[in-house]
């Protein structure tokens, strides 16, 4: 294996965290950026050996969106590759243009054109996508989606429909990724790597249960007693971080990822599916939190519910009281991921058990900080069974 010299935007991300430590592991040099010179701090303690040896440096970029924003740190560094995995996902009433479309689309716009102009080593762009980029709510509801797949958002419908902003954001720079490789010819190929909804353990900062990344509040909701509404209608594609910091180390790895979209996927899940586990595994928190047991009226469709795999055509039985609508639900496609990348999907029980035992962890370590989390949460790659 060849070592790379790498550049990670927005470092001090959930996916970003997991990225930098498998690359580290696997003996890569990595400067990553970050907003603020603050947001270097945790990453310097749980990097320390790697930040002593100089195996790690960082770089302040403030704001994405502007002119030259990456140019200082790509001029001063010889990278091999670069990983863009900074996109703003904002909560609530907010400027949509200004804070969510306009920072994703220029941001990797940016990228791209400082590593053309001024990366002369760099030979591979890694960005992460989203499976926002390929989600189209008009398909049927047992689409099996694909890398083929894109949405069919534009930049004036979301202005229009603020909610969907983040879908229009990753989908136009993501689009543009591509337009711009197919334009410019720049000297580097490109690779974009498209998680659906990612859960697991977290690596990055968490100061009190308010600042969990959005997948993880949603869990934790359940978990704490706060989410009465297991509306088993929602559907939801997954991934392990880990498994999404994997697929992006060999994207960079593996010469024959060049040029690739890839589409992440274990296979699917329901909230109601979450409460199960809680019941089975902690039962006497389920009862003391009055967490809801999931009901039996709709259950998994008589033939079945697919996995994320649907190459293979594999079929899980289901259970009672999963809650899947019997009009069947959305798949994914993800035997290029596997094949190519060589990914081995985490499965959910496995999951769930390393993030709620973090979650107890966490619990005893910031004993007496707020931990009701607020009623509204943007669902990240968020699919109802449609």
């Amino acid at each position: 294996m060849t070592v790379s010299n790498v550049l990670v935007t927005g470092g001090n991300g959930f996916i970003a965290v997991h990225i930098i430590s498998l690359l580290l592991q696997h003996g890569h040099a990595v400067t990553t950026t970050v907003r603020s010179e603050s947001k270097i701090t945790h990453l310097r303690n749980t990097f320390s050996a790697a930040v002593g040896s100089g195996q790690l440096k960082f770089a302040i970029v403030k704001d994405i969106a502007i002119q030259g924003a990456f140019d200082r740190v790509v001029k001063d560094n010889s990278f091999d590759a670069i990983m863009h995995t900074c996109s703003p996902l904002i909560f609530g009433d907010h400027d949509v243009e200004k804070e969510t479309l306009q920072p994703a689309i220029k941001g990797t716009g940016e990228i791209l054109r400082s590593a053309k102009e001024h990366g002369p080593t760099i030979k591979r762009i890694i960005i992460t996508s989203s499976f926002a980029a390929y989600v189209n709510f008009s398909n049927a509801h047992d689409h099996v989606y694909t890398e083929k797949d894109w949405n069919p958002i534009t930049y004036e419908f979301a202005l229009n429909n603020p909610q969907l902003a983040y879908y229009a954001s990753k989908t136009l720079a993501e689009k543009g990724a591509w337009e711009f490789i197919e334009r410019e010819k720049p000297g580097f190929d490109l690779v974009t790597i498209a998680p659906t909804r990612t859960y697991g353990p977290v690596l990055h900062e968490v100061t009190s249960l308010n600042n969990l990344n959005d997948s993880s509040v949603e869990f934790y909701k359940v978990f704490s007693g706060q989410d009465k509404e297991l509306n088993p209608s929602r559907i939801w594609l997954w991934v392990d971080v880990r498994d999404v910091a994997i697929a992006h180390v060999a994207a960079l790895e593996k010469p024959e990822a060049g040029g690739h979209r890839f589409l992440l996927a274990e296979g699917t899940f329901n909230l109601g599916q979450v409460a199960e586990y809680i019941w089975t595994h902690y039962p006497e928190r389920a009862k003391a939190k009055g967490i809801p047991r999931s009901t039996p009226t709709s259950g998994y469709p008589p033939e079945g519910v697919y996995t994320a795999d649907t190459s293979a055509a594999k079929t899980i039985l289901g259970t009672p009281t999963s809650g899947y609508p019997p009009e069947g639900v959305y798949t994914a496609d993800t035997s290029a991921a596997k094949t190519i990348l060589g990914i081995e999907y985490i499965k959910f029980d496995d999951m769930l058990k390393d993030q709620l035992a973090q979650f107890v962890t966490l619990e005893k370590e910031l004993e007496g900080t707020r931990q009701t989390i607020p009623r509204f949460i943007q669902m990240e790659n968020f699919v109802e069974s449609h």
